[in-house]
């Protein structure tokens, strides 16, 4: 009972840091992602056309730091299958985000700069938060087969 009692507290532990390093690179790409926000926004006059901006640049290395260090995936097997539904996923959050971005954008228009950019920042915050946990979700799922199905294949 003791050594499987021990697994299971082991799994959980293991899990448990997963999702530590899933929220470490998350908070280590947010004033990213958020400072080419602000800083494109105020240099197109348009923070919907930053959001778009900013994911394009950012997606990438976020793509990589979550794949070698959240989920500690070393095979390039499925690299191209990885990279794509790590995309779309992503551009769900960012079109979300860019659509809330889009209607404080419009509303704030006539406010000043530090006012239209801290609710952008909100709502930018609040945009990709709602997606982030599902998309912990998502992931996880993929890397979790995309291993168990390398491992298949070595043995």
């Amino acid at each position: 009972m003791h050594v499987m009692g021990g697994s299971v507290a082991n799994a959980h532990t293991v899990e448990t840091r997963k999702k530590l390093r899933y929220a470490a690179v998350a908070v280590a790409f947010l004033p990213i992602g958020q400072g080419l926000i602000q800083v494109f926004g105020v240099w197109l006059n348009s923070y919907t056309a930053a959001s778009l901006l900013a994911a394009a640049i950012v997606t990438v290395p976020n793509f990589f730091a979550n794949k070698h260090f959240v989920w500690r995936a070393k095979s390039v097997e499925d690299l191209r299958k990885q990279v794509i539904v790590f995309w779309l996923v992503v551009m769900l959050a960012v079109a979300l985000a860019t659509l809330f971005t889009s209607i404080v954008d419009d509303a704030m228009a006539r406010e000043t700069t530090a006012i239209r950019g801290a609710a952008v920042f909100l709502v930018q915050v609040l945009g990709f938060g709602v997606v982030w946990v599902g998309r912990f979700l998502i992931l996880d799922r993929w890397f979790s087969n995309s291993q168990t199905a390398h491992a298949t294949t070595r043995s």
